[in-house]
């Protein structure tokens, strides 16, 4: 039988290995639902070790040849009754111009930004699928509070998410910028941690904005390694 001074014992573990250990922000959702963004889910498979949740990578594309980035303005494409469409347009657009920044500020480095299709130069397109604010109050409540930590660490148990938590879904693509051949495609989804060791449990979109910092060096990454002939 559990008791309250179990769960008491319970959660004042879980917070002070929480606070001692620190954490990246945010962590992969167990499932994402497509959003349509993309059209053709057909090619796309499970992904693996650090993968997004859905992937895939052309087999025949020579990624070495691409040296330019045709970045196609960010997209919200939210279903309808996202709570992503309750936030205020100001919210939406700073959203918007975050990830696009993130990405132009990884990628500025290894490749140059076209502005109109070439050889060499792939096109990305982007959409915010979904996108959640934490609920400040829960949020911090539940970290705090040894009941209500214990609680969310059930809830993180069984959903994979805390309780109170943010979260954002995205979908990717890169195609040749002159064929429109697909040479890449992603979608993902991510949830903040409930501990993130940065102080930021009062700012509402903080899991969403940790979300698109990893998505973006991430895409580096990627990029990199494909263009060294490093295949997953």
């Amino acid at each position: 039988m559990i008791t309250r001074q179990t769960i008491l014992k319970a959660g004042a573990v879980v917070l002070a290995t929480g606070l001692l250990a620190g954490c990246q922000g945010t962590h992969q959702a167990r499932t994402v639902d497509p959003s349509g963004f993309l059209k053709n889910y057909s090619q796309l498979q499970e992904g693996k070790d650090n993968q997004a949740l859905l992937v895939y990578i052309n087999p025949r594309t020579n990624f070495a040849r691409y040296k330019g980035i045709l970045l196609d303005p960010v997209k919200l494409y939210a279903a309808q009754g996202s709570l992503l469409m309750d936030a205020s347009p100001e919210t939406r657009q700073g959203l918007v111009n975050y990830l696009d920044a993130e990405i132009r500020r990884e990628l500025a480095g290894p490749f140059y930004f076209a502005t109109k299709p070439g050889p060499g130069v792939m096109r990305f397109r982007t959409a915010i699928t979904d996108a959640q604010g934490s609920m400040v109050a829960m949020d911090t409540i539940s970290s705090v509070v040894p009941i209500g930590l214990a609680v969310s660490v059930l809830k993180s148990g069984l959903t994979g998410a805390h309780s109170g938590v943010g979260s954002c879904s995205i979908e990717f693509e890169a195609v040749d910028s002159v064929t429109g051949q697909r040479l890449a495609a992603a979608v993902d989804k991510r949830v903040g941690d409930k501990f993130t060791g940065n102080f930021d449990k009062f700012d509402q979109w903080h899991a969403v904005t940790d979300a698109f910092d990893y998505w973006a060096a991430l895409l580096k990454t990627r990029l990199l390694e494909l263009r060294a002939g490093i295949r997953p």
